[in-house]
């Protein structure tokens, strides 16, 4: 089945007759038509400006690595399918440009080949399989000549031979022999066939690595290193590889519009967590994405002290608890946490509001400089500008409190205030909202002993109305109320929309 959007991206490039086809992997086009893999589609260098439009117009958005080797010549467009929510890769390339698997080594005098000669499966243009034989034998060849692609392509050889007798069964031999006589004769007809056989027989790697050498000294008109420039490109590689590992980095990618920091708030069983978890799994495929939880911030070295030491408090003094555990046992639940408070019970509170509020700042400070290099930053809850809301400042000053203690009370509670207003706003919310019936029902469905009492999701939900934060760019409200699965389709419209 073609992905939707895949199916208007092709009709869109048929109607204007522009020149491009799928050039390489046709063996296996119905899984890149379905967006399972890339779409490799070459393009005439004339139409490049038109086809960028229509990808744009047709809701792809380009995207790049955000470091290491990002060649010329190759672009990289991602779409999402509306109807299934699926992240569609287009891999543009406007000149031949391939070789080995981590390192595109080499420029081929291919393009008028491949466009010249192509036939159609479906409604999309694809290289003939005589063209593509020949590209693809080289290709293989320029790998075996590669010390990382021997690993890669270990065990894959009875893969390769499926593939070339599929491009032989559809096409005569005679045929690719004419393009490659005229495309690129530095590569006679005999070390082509010798290539051919020694694909076609799964002969031994010494001598597919032999092969290989001579193959790659007939083509070093057409490399795009010297040893020094690969060297070069190879320590880029491996450095950015490392960086990724050190850096508990999946992807590379981002998109060329920036990075984003979206947030998603609401109640308790709104379902803020399943779906921070979903997003997640959806974008960090390709994108380079960070998960936070602004709610649960982790403790920075100014905090780790004071956080270490006020649960023992709680524990061994228990009549100075003010958690929200008052807030859960109290009848109306109106206010889960006193804002302001007399006696030591509340400085202990004003002092953890402030290391509270400290830790969010520096987490969500944080969120923005990954999201100004290029990052997705997903945040499983966000505070707010009003006082008393979730996650956000508490303590309000008293100017009624009089002495030392009413002083420092009030100077923790103009502190908190300051910290909450350093925090940068996010590009995105997503407000999610549920009925109460609905919220009593999945905490009582929770598998977890912990449950909150129908009070305190009452006052939780009144709270969550009242998000806001001046400087957001988009806020949508989402109702949670429908199934999963269109919760997820529609969440994921809505953040493709804006990032």
């Amino acid at each position: 089945m073609t992905a939707e959007l895949i199916n208007s991206l092709v009709d869109a490039l048929n109607q204007e007759n522009l020149r491009y086809c799928h050039w390489k992997s046709n063996f296996s086009l119905a899984e890149s038509l379905s967006g399972e893999t890339d779409l490799d589609l070459l393009i005439d260098r004339k139409s490049l400006s038109r086809i960028l439009i229509i990808l744009l117009e047709t809701g792809f958005k380009p995207a790049g690595k955000k470091s290491g080797l990002d060649p010329d010549g190759i672009f990289h467009y991602y779409g999402m399918d509306a109807l299934t929510g699926q992240l569609i890769h287009v891999h543009l390339f406007s000149s031949v440009l391939t070789g080995e698997s981590f390192v595109k080594t080499h420029l081929l005098p291919f393009e008028n080949m491949l466009l010249e000669n192509t036939y159609n499966i479906g409604t999309i243009k694809v290289a003939s399989r005589a063209a593509e034989l020949v590209v693809f034998v080289i290709r293989f060849f320029i790998k075996y000549g590669s010390l990382l692609d021997l690993m890669v392509l270990a065990g894959k050889a009875e893969m390769l031979r499926d593939e070339l007798i599929w491009l032989q069964n559809g096409s005569e031999l005679s045929e690719s022999l004419t393009l490659l006589n005229k495309y690129s004769p530095v590569i006679d007809e005999a070390l082509f066939l010798e290539c051919l056989s020694v694909l076609k027989e799964n002969s031994s790697m010494p001598r597919r690595i032999l092969l290989a050498q001579t193959v790659r000294s007939r083509l070093k008109v057409y490399t795009k290193y010297h040893l020094p420039g690969l060297v070069s490109a190879y320590s880029q590689f491996l450095w950015e590889k490392a960086m990724s590992l050190l850096m508990h980095r999946r992807k590379n990618k981002s998109l060329k519009a920036g990075g984003a920091v979206i947030a998603f708030v609401g109640a308790e069983a709104t379902g803020k967590s399943t779906l921070v978890s979903e997003t997640g799994n959806w974008l960090t495929q390709i994108f380079s994405t960070r998960i936070i939880h602004a709610g649960k911030p982790p403790s920075t070295w100014v905090t780790a002290p004071l956080n270490a030491i006020l649960p023992l408090l709680r524990r061994f003094l228990p009549q100075l608890r003010t958690t929200r555990q008052d807030g859960k046992s109290a009848a109306s639940a109106e206010i889960l946490l006193p804002t302001t408070s007399k006696g030591l019970s509340g400085l202990i509170y004003a002092v953890r509001s402030i290391s509270l509020a400290w830790d969010r700042r520096q987490l969500l400070v944080q969120a923005r400089y990954h999201a100004a290099n290029g990052d997705i930053v997903i945040c499983d809850r966000y505070p707010s500008e009003n006082i008393g809301t979730m996650d956000s400042s508490r303590l309000q000053e008293d100017h009624d409190l009089r002495g030392l203690k009413g002083s420092l009370y009030n100077w923790l509670a103009r502190l908190e205030r300051r910290f909450y207003k350093e925090i940068p706003p996010p590009d995105l919310v997503l407000k999610l909202k549920v009925s109460m019936e609905t919220a009593r029902q999945r905490n009582r469905d929770r598998i977890k002993l912990d449950k909150e009492t129908d009070a305190y999701l009452e006052a939780r939900h009144r709270q969550s109305r009242e998000w806001c934060m001046a400087g957001t760019k988009y806020l949508y409200e989402i109702d949670t109320e429908q199934s999963l699965p269109n919760t997820i389709l529609i969440v994921k419209r809505k953040i493709w929309e804006v990032i």
